[in-house]
């Protein structure tokens, strides 16, 4: 106590101390402040006393002048209104203008303000270079005199009338008018309350002056001419000229000159006073009864605010200085002080911590060790939510029990003490021989005991040596688990039942996709061929119907499979390198077809940042795309559709953002937390409209997730919806693996002729489709009926390549490609199934398989995995439309939609150069945006680049940029003119080119 009273009285010596450097520290500033307001006040009547010169001069020439000189009237009508006195030895020279006729004044008037301004009324000829001088102040900015009605205007030194720009401002009278006339309405009442009294001025706020383009501030004084009002004088002077005179190293704050409406004027530093400062200069400086040499300052924000009025100006000196300034002096003033204090208080507490730690500790130690245990060990016992013991470790007797141990006591069919010790030491005797020994162990026992109803409890018993009353004991905890227990035990239950259905719905799920593929396969196949021939018109769109209608229900299908095996924990994750725009661009163009028909706008941006190749699954991305892209074309019936590629954020490795966005139906707030819901859609009426089973988001939300990536909907009811996709992918290297050859590194002329391929297939159908498929690809084939066969024929003569049923007679697919591999063989072996789990894909890898096509199998997937296996180059037209998707896109352009292009670009055109010639400048923005628009959904950057370029001068002064506009006019016309014969070209090519086409084939690492 004695400890901490004089340790109290130590920090308030301190405290004290510090409270004085603080007030002396305060002291000097306000000090500093009357200095420095004195400097300004100096500077102020200075300036006020200068232009109350000039206005004196200005009255006693009045008087003297007379009705001036009749030939500078002439002369000043003649032009207009304007006249120029030249600067000459007694005169700085001065220009006079006549700003409005109304209130310009009488003749005689005139001729009197023209002979003041010319400086030949009075003696000595040059008063208006000496109230020049007055107002000045020194720094050349100069003066005017100003008539009261701001009609005439006479401005000292003579401005230089040969710059443009000066003949500009002199020419915009409403301009000149503004600024000549600013604060004239205000001098009107000052002018009477001067009789008798000291002449009044009127400080202005700094404003640019239209002459010399700088900023500057205002000093009026009224000039009257017996008794009645004949001008003002301004005197012009630059705001910073106020503060010049303080010297920054003497003050470490910031001074402000606020104005009457507690706005800034001028200021030491760059920042601005905040509103708070602001009221309270307004409270305490401008009050009604503040003394106009009156100081007030406050503590404002942790820091220092001091503000005095500057004379009658009613403009205000205000001075801050921010808490951190003060502290940080302060701190160093009382670094001493603060040091000697703590070594203070340090060495105090070290002695009184000494003194206990050696002296009293002890004392109390030895004093309380006797209760210690006795009142923790009954303290445990009493209170534990357990049955807690103390066991004799020597005869397992029970030498104190809680009352939760004797309920238990109770229950156990054993009763009595001892058949408990008897127990423990039945089941855990190493911790009895650890308690004789005097070693540390605990354990854990499981008790399963009788009890007296006839049933059996479950205890869970943990079990520590220790010594009570100098005798060897077991503090024994006992709970009774026998509610956990049995929840276990169903829990494992449920589980194996769990593993067991699951199990069962994946064969079923296996079986099923066999059983539904293969039929499928054979309508497919069969109607892909049929397409291919030539066929009556109604004939030909049944067929493509069918068609249509079997791929709708093959995704349906494959639907439901993918979403079983991410509910089964089936699902696989690749990760391999791929080109993440490329993948993007091959999305997109699967869909423009199917824009073009609803007369959508379908665009992709890639960021140009973003990393080419990328570590991932592209087959799963692909699939994410596809079902985005689609619902976003399906519920969009008029717009665009468009997808944005990007980086997060992210510090290291920043993941990879797709964006899909869509101006259709959206969705309305309250049902977007359950868009990704499976099997549920926002209403019935979105089923009845557009179809579909609701599984799609739900696919997409699982496949994003198992990738450990998000996927989110930002939507707005009618206005369109945007889905996000971020994947935390790690980005791939550049360097060309032996899996990332690309088909151009083949010769382009290579000839598939020759291939010979050899097919394993079970199912008869499935036999004669691969066979009229392949004969359509142009290459020759075995096909047999099993693995067996397959050997057989493996044996006999080479083949390039293998495909292979897997559940086929007498040997499956797996047995033969364990057979061809164990030979020795590398010929490729390609799996053809119609579903692939886990377990399948272990298993393509164990027996040695190259890859996976999937069922149905397209034409375009079989050639796309032959050529792929066999390093044979792409067919080069296709590639090329892959290669540049303008040219891709522009080749798929139906004649009807390429001839509206061509009109509407013409017609565009045609308005874009007539409103330019009438300087219509919002519809050139509109005719600009709408050839960008159009060109940049066939990719066609120089187009959309010559748009943007247009766009950016019409954002600018586009009538002063008229030359660069016309250059930019005739780039976008030859560049819109290469277009289009672009995509003429292209329709004469469009029957020889292939169709972009998307790998369906999956390759197994090995």
């Amino acid at each position: 106590m004695g400890s901490a009273v004089l340790t109290f009285f130590i920090l308030l010596a301190f405290a004290l101390s510090l409270v004085g450097y603080v007030r002396e520290d305060l002291n000097d500033e306000r000090q500093t402040f009357q200095r420095d307001w004195g400097r300004v006040m100096d500077i102020v009547w200075a300036s006020e006393t200068r232009v109350r010169i000039g206005a004196a001069g200005v009255e006693t020439a009045s008087k003297r002048a007379g009705g001036g000189d009749a030939g500078d009237v002439r002369t000043f009508e003649a032009q207009g209104g304007r006249l120029a006195f030249p600067a000459g030895p007694d005169s700085s020279g001065s220009l006079v203008l006549q700003l409005s006729r109304e209130g310009g004044g009488s003749g005689e008037e005139i001729g009197r303000f023209l002979a003041i301004a010319k400086g030949t009324a009075g003696s000595g000829g040059n008063l208006v270079k000496t109230m020049n001088d007055a107002v000045g102040l020194r720094w050349g900015l100069g003066g005017y005199l100003v008539t009261p009605s701001a009609s005439t205007v006479a401005i000292s030194p003579l401005p230089d009338l040969a710059n443009p720009q000066v003949q500009a401002v002199i020419a915009d009278t409403a301009r000149l008018s503004g600024y000549y006339a600013a604060g004239l309405a205000d001098l009107a009442p000052r002018t009477a309350a001067r009789r008798g009294g000291t002449r009044e001025l009127r400080w202005l706020r700094p404003q640019i002056d239209p002459l010399s383009g700088k900023s500057l501030l205002r000093i009026l004084s009224p000039v009257s001419v017996n008794g009645r009002p004949f001008g003002v004088v301004a005197g012009q002077i630059s705001p910073d000229r106020l503060l010049e005179r303080l010297d920054p190293g003497t003050f470490s704050g910031a001074y402000w000159i606020l104005d009457e409406g507690s706005e800034p004027v001028t200021s030491s530093a760059s920042g601005q006073l905040n509103p708070s400062a602001k009221a309270y200069v307004t409270a305490h400086c401008r009050a009604p009864g503040a003394s106009a040499h009156g100081v007030a300052d406050t503590f404002h924000d942790g820091g220092l605010l001091i503000c005095a009025p500057l004379g009658q100006t009613s403009w205000t000196l205000v001075y801050s200085l921010p808490g951190r300034v003060i502290a940080s002096r302060v701190a160093g003033e009382i670094a001493g002080p603060a040091i000697v204090t703590g070594l203070a208080v340090l060495l105090l507490w070290v002695f009184v911590l000494l003194f206990n730690r050696k002296i009293l500790v002890p004392l109390f130690e030895r004093s309380e060790r006797v209760f210690d245990s006795e009142h923790l060990s009954r303290t445990l016992i009493e209170t534990a939510p357990v049955g807690l013991a103390l066991v004799n470790a020597n005869n397992r007797t029970v030498l104190l029990e809680s009352a939760h141990m004797q309920a238990l006591d109770r229950r156990v069919a054993t009763g009595g003490a001892a058949p408990i010790g008897d127990v423990l030491m039945q089941q855990a005797p190493a911790v009895f021989q650890a308690s004789r020994d005097r070693a540390t162990m605990t354990s854990d026992v499981e008790l399963r005991l009788p009890t007296v109803e006839g049933a059996t409890i479950d205890i869970a018993a943990k079990l520590t040596p220790s010594y009570y009353q100098g005798q060897p004991v077991i503090v024994a905890a006992l709970s009774d688990v026998t509610a956990e227990r049995q929840l276990a035990r169903q829990l494992t239950a449920a589980r194996t039942a769990a593993d067991s259905a699951n199990a069962a719905k994946s064969a079923f799920l296996a079986s099923m996709s066999h059983e539904i593929r293969t039929p499928l396969n054979a309508i497919l196949g069969h109607l892909e061929l049929l397409e291919r021939l030539p066929q009556a018109a109604p004939v030909a769109a049944r067929v493509r119907t069918v068609a249509s209608s079997s791929r709708a229900l093959l995704q349906i299908i494959n639907d439901i499979l993918e979403f079983s095996k991410v509910e089964a924990g089936e699902i696989t994750i690749d990760s391999i390198r791929f080109d993440a725009a490329e993948l993007v661009r091959e999305t997109m163009a699967m869909f423009m077809p199917l824009s073009q028909r609803k007369g959508l706008t379908l665009t992709c941006a890639i960021d140009a940042a973003l990393p080419r190749y990328y570590i991932g699954d592209p087959g799963r991305i692909r699939q994410i795309l596809v079902n985005l892209l689609g619902n976003a074309i399906k519920f969009t019936e008029r717009g665009s559709v468009s997808i944005d590629v990007g980086s997060g954020e992210g510090n290291a490795m920043p993941p990879l953002v797709i964006r899909v966005m869509d101006t259709g139906i959206g969705i309305p707030a309250e049902h977007q937390a359950r868009v990704f819901d499976a099997f549920d859609q926002v209403d019935v009426s979105i089923t009845r409209r557009y179809g579909g089973t609701g599984l799609g988001l739900a696919l997409c939300k699982r496949m994003v997730e198992a990738m450990g990536g998000a996927i989110d909907v930002d939507s707005r009811e009618g206005h369109g919806s945007t889905f996000s996709v971020t994947l935390p992918l790690l980005p791939g290297d550049d360097a060309v693996s032996e899996r990332d050859i690309e088909p151009q590194t083949a010769d382009e002329g290579t000839d598939t002729r020759g291939i010979h391929l050899l097919v394993a297939e079970d199912d008869e159908v499935n036999r004669e489709l691969i066979r009229d498929q392949l004969d359509a690809l142009g290459y020759t084939s075995d096909i047999v009926e099993n693995g067996l066969v397959a050997l057989s024929k493996f044996n006999e003569r080479h083949y390039d390549l293998v495909l292979s049923d897997l559940g086929m007679p007498v040997m499956d697919g797996y047995t033969f490609a364990r057979c061809v591999r164990n030979q020795g063989s590398r010929t490729p072996i390609l799996a053809i199934t119609a579903d692939v789990t886990a377990a399948d894909s272990q298993r393509f890898r164990e027996s040695g398989m190259s890859g996976v096509l999937l069922k149905p199998m397209s034409l375009a997937s079989i050639e796309s995995a032959v050529r792929r296996y066999l390093r044979l180059a792409a067919d080069p037209k296709a590639a090329a439309a892959v290669d540049n998707p303008a040219e891709g896109l522009a080749a798929s352009l139906p004649d009807r939609l390429r001839i509206t292009l061509e009109r509407q670009t013409t017609a565009s055109l045609e308005e874009l150069t007539a409103a330019m010639a009438q300087g219509d400048w919002e519809n050139v923005s509109s005719r600009v945006h709408s050839i960008k628009g159009g060109f940049a959904m066939l990719h066609m950057g120089d187009v959309v680049e010559a748009c943007v370029r247009l766009e950016t001068l019409l954002a600018g002064e586009p009538d002063a940029a008229a030359g660069e506009m016309q250059q930019a006019l005739a780039e976008l016309k030859q560049r819109l003119s290469s277009a289009l014969e672009k995509i003429a070209g292209a329709k004469e090519a469009r029957d020889s080119m292939h169709p972009a086409q998307s790998n369906t084939t999956t390759t197994l690492d090995p």
